[in-house]
């Protein structure tokens, strides 16, 4: 069922291209240039594209989404942010897409709305696209840290860790204490992606968070920050009771090299769970003829 779907798809695709193809052959006049003809022959097949946004198939319109992205053509972006209110998620979604490949500031508010879709990999290809877009998109992304909707704060959080702008330091420190885990989450992620010094401190206080799954997060971000004040509550996780912690802890600590955390990787090696001492013998072996002392 699934290769058939994936089947259809491609046909369609392929149509798409050779209609695109055939539509532009009658703008190709003798008399032009080979620069004016290529550009003649682009700009129908971007203004064919927009048309298609609105075809019927829902099969059509998400291909279309997708080719404009691919072209990066601002003259896209009115129709594609039409495009994020289609009926259809995998449209959405795809214009969402589109929309981050492009770039363009008028996207920005759109795609702030778009994080509260119903669709999960709506809301995704949202903050992912607004990640893209980057700098004109920071200080929305900022303020949507306070938004109501605990969704919304999530998937801010996460695009302003792939916007990677350290104006966003700050209130991501902030979120680390958000009622909401997901917020949580998001928030010590974005912050060993942005990998500034200032979230150390904070980092290490909320690996007293009461979710395993933040827990987990905010260990991964203090590996990716390699600061040695992380050591010892790094160390100290190794025997956290959350298994998934525990060899989070060990690989961050592989990145870190940091000789005071040796022999207790060494005695992590005895633990019964395979998936955490096997962490450890990674880490160990990074650190090998690495260490700092």
């Amino acid at each position: 069922m699934l290769n058939s779907k994936f089947a259809a798809l491609n046909f369609v695709y392929v149509a798409m291209i050779t209609l695109l193809a055939l539509s532009c052959i009658s703008f190709v006049g003798c008399s032009k240039t080979d620069k004016n003809k290529k550009d003649e022959v682009e700009t129908d097949k971007v203004v064919t594209l927009i048309q298609w946004l609105k075809d019927k198939d829902r099969s059509v319109r998400q291909m279309a989404a997708e080719q404009l992205g691919e072209r990066k053509e601002t003259r896209a972006v009115e129709p594609l942010i039409s495009a994020l209110k289609d009926y259809d998620r995998t449209v959405r979604w795809s214009a969402a897409e589109a929309l981050g490949e492009i770039k363009d500031a008028r996207a920005v508010k759109p795609l702030i709305a778009a994080l509260k879709d119903k669709d999960k990999g709506v809301r995704w290809s949202a903050a992912g696209a607004l990640g893209e877009i980057g700098t004109p998109a920071v200080e929305s992304l900022i303020a949507a840290l306070k938004n109501f909707d605990s969704r919304v704060r999530q998937y801010a959080a996460a695009a302003l860790g792939k916007a990677k702008d350290v104006r966003a330091v700050g209130p991501l420190i902030t979120t680390l204490k958000d009622a909401d885990n997901s917020v949580r989450d998001a928030s010590a992620r974005a912050l060993g992606k942005i990998k500034d010094a200032r979230a150390v401190e904070p980092l290490i206080a909320a690996l007293k968070d009461d979710d395993s799954g933040v827990r987990r997060d905010v260990v991964g971000a203090l590996g990716e920050l390699e600061d040695t004040r992380a050591v010892q509550p790094l160390i100290d996780a190794l025997k956290d009771n959350n298994s998934t912690v525990q060899w989070c802890a060990a690989e961050a600590l592989g990145k870190i090299k940091d000789a005071r955390s040796v022999e207790h990787l060494i005695d992590t090696l005895k633990d019964d769970d395979g998936s955490v001492w096997r962490k450890a013998e990674e880490a160990l072996k990074e650190m090998e003829g690495k260490v700092s002392e």
